[in-house]
């Protein structure tokens, strides 16, 4: 294959490059940055970085010539607790128009298949979640009507190495606070950790390793998923709580932590997710437990936070 990732220095994108190449797959990484992990690449001649916005449609084309798939990460992040702080505008151009553009390139292109990330459906809104509905509904519509195959993946709450943790320096892995990194990094700091409402807000935690097998099996696959919306998950979930404990079970640590107020327009919440399509059309169940993504985490945020304490403020 050979495969454009947009996105691809970031988290998941970076994990998803280092098993393309390794599966000897060319692989063009079209991104605002290169990674230090995509660097690591330069030797490789099946690896190219192009620096860019997905809304630079003149060298989305030039890129996408050539390609068979897409694999379309490219976002702006974040979360409840950055709703007043959103340019949404930049928001709804990268993650909507940016994402509309893809499917246009790639259908003109003859790309085989493209394949994008979603999010679990929540109760709460905000700039990115709503992008992301209307990603699948795009999806969809070009699957149906335009004649370029479109399948979305949708991710439950995602760790492992190379995931940002808030307030990292800008060289290393920072800033989307999801929870894992945040206990991790904070613990490392001797800070508290500063827990939502009661704790009792549940998701599924799903390991990097398992997502980036489904993404894998998304694109080899023969059968026909135009317009398919494939959770990756076992549909089990766990507490933010629960996934402290489990932390301080597997670390042996002992996390602070600091109950405070729910982030503006965030409620309770339980997220599962069904593995049905997962396993009928993927032919997948989920090979890391809790347990086991966490041991492959651990080591990551220690090396990481040794090499930038000086960094961390």
């Amino acid at each position: 294959m050979k495969v454009l990732v947009t996105g691809g220095s970031g988290f998941i994108g970076s994990h998803i490059v280092d098993r393309l190449l390794n599966d000897g797959h060319e692989v063009t990484v079209f991104d605002l940055w290169e990674s230090e992990d995509g660097k690591a690449h330069h030797d490789n001649s099946n690896y190219k970085f192009v620096e860019g916005s997905v809304l630079d449609d003149d060298l989305v084309s030039e890129n996408m010539k050539g390609k068979t798939h897409l694999i379309h990460l490219a976002a702006v992040l974040g979360t409840s607790e950055t709703i007043t702080t959103y340019d949404v505008e930049q928001v709804a151009l990268t993650n909507v128009v940016g994402t509309v553009k893809m499917f246009k390139h790639a259908r003109d292109n003859g790309l085989k298949r493209v394949c994008v990330p979603t999010t679990p459906d929540v109760p709460w809104i905000n700039p990115y979640k709503i992008t992301k509905a209307a990603v699948e509904k795009f999806a969809e519509l070009f699957s149906n009507d335009y004649g370029i195959e479109v399948v979305a993946l949708k991710l439950g709450n995602i760790y492992g190495a190379r995931e940002r943790w808030l307030d990292g320096p800008k060289e290393a892995p920072y800033n989307y606070q999801k929870i894992i990194p945040t206990i991790l990094m904070n613990h490392l700091k001797g800070e508290s950790l500063p827990v939502y409402g009661n704790g009792d807000q549940k998701s599924e935690y799903i390991y990097v390793g398992d997502v980036v097998e489904s993404f894998i099996r998304a694109l080899e696959s023969e059968k026909d998923l135009g317009g398919e919306i494939i959770h990756v998950g076992r549909g089990e979930n766990s507490s933010v709580n629960e996934i402290i404990d489990a932390v301080e079970s597997a670390w042996g640590q002992e996390i602070n932590r600091e109950y405070v107020d729910m982030r503006p327009g965030e409620v309770h919440v339980e997220i599962a997710l069904d593995p049905t399509k997962l396993k009928e059309l993927l032919d997948y169940e989920l090979q890391w437990d809790l347990e086991s993504g966490l041991k492959e985490t651990f080591a990551y945020y220690e090396e990481a936070h040794e090499k930038y304490a000086s960094s961390l403020v």
